[in-house]
């Protein structure tokens, strides 16, 4: 089992290297997700690094991408087979940050680095970010709302064979990465909905309050939402059952096709 002292050490030895290599390059680093909101479970969540730099340069990049992957290797080896990237780092530049190109305030995304991107090293460029209009982050939100639907429409049968198939015959960590897409699925479609109603929340545990207190009449759907929540309680110490994990599966997909009708419904 891995610890947060090892989600501390990664992120702290790469910030040495590279700003002992390329300090002068980088206006600023900061984490993103449940790291930086301090919620992250170790063993199960992964770690968001963005970081702006000065120019855009290629070789910059390349070394900025290969030192996250080295020490991802180090620290987290058997875990990237459950979280795929355990450590990711994107990208930006100071000059896409000033004219409001960074992803770092696209539309849905803007809400959330504002409130809890947390500024490891640097100078803090938060003020710099362009605020983008209420109808911007709302459609923004939609257009990823809109990939997730056509995603999951053409995947879904590579899920529905898993209900009939024993977990048994898999190793460990392919059925704790189906649980885990399953909750990604569940709660990253939930935050986009909610992110196209003017909504923008990122812990798990806020995203099914803000739902279930928005869409009280969606029963159904407040059902799913709260089986998937004391699953994610219970898998950040203890692996879920087959039966549990397929019911999450299958309860995701469900949800999805809901939500979208909902959207629909809304107009």
């Amino acid at each position: 089992m891995y610890t947060r002292k090892d989600y501390y050490d990664s992120v702290s030895e790469l910030i040495a290297l590279v700003t002992e290599k390329h300090g002068s390059e980088i206006t600023a680093i900061y984490a993103g997700g449940s790291f930086a909101r301090e919620d992250f479970v170790p063993s199960r969540s992964d770690i968001d690094v963005y970081v702006v730099v000065k120019d855009d340069s290629e070789e910059l990049r390349r070394f900025l991408e290969r030192k996250a992957a080295e020490i991802e290797r180090k620290y987290f080896n058997n875990l990237r087979s459950i979280l795929g990237e355990v450590l990711s780092i994107a990208i930006t530049t100071l000059e896409e940050v000033q004219s409001g190109r960074s992803f770092l305030g696209a539309g849905f995304e803007y809400s959330n680095f504002v409130d809890t991107g947390r500024l490891l090293w640097g100078t803090d460029i938060k003020p710099l970010i362009q605020t983008p209009l209420p109808e911007k982050q709302k459609e923004s939100a939609k257009e990823y709302l809109g990939k997730v639907y056509d995603m999951v429409s053409k995947t879904e049968k590579n899920f529905k064979w898993l209900r009939w198939i024993s977990f048994r015959i898999f190793p460990k960590s392919s059925k704790e990465r189906w649980t885990r897409e399953a909750f990604n699925l569940t709660f990253r479609t939930i935050a986009l909905f909610l992110g196209s109603n003017g909504v923008y929340v990122s812990r798990k545990e806020d995203i099914a309050s803000a739902f279930q207190k928005t869409c009280a009449n969606e029963k159904d759907l407040c059902t799913i939402i709260s089986f998937a929540s004391s699953m994610w309680e219970k898998w950040k110490t203890n692996s879920l059952s087959d039966k549990e994990t397929k019911q999450l599966l299958k309860n995701s997909l469900i949800l999805v096709k809901g939500l979208k009708l909902l959207e629909n419904a809304q107009g």
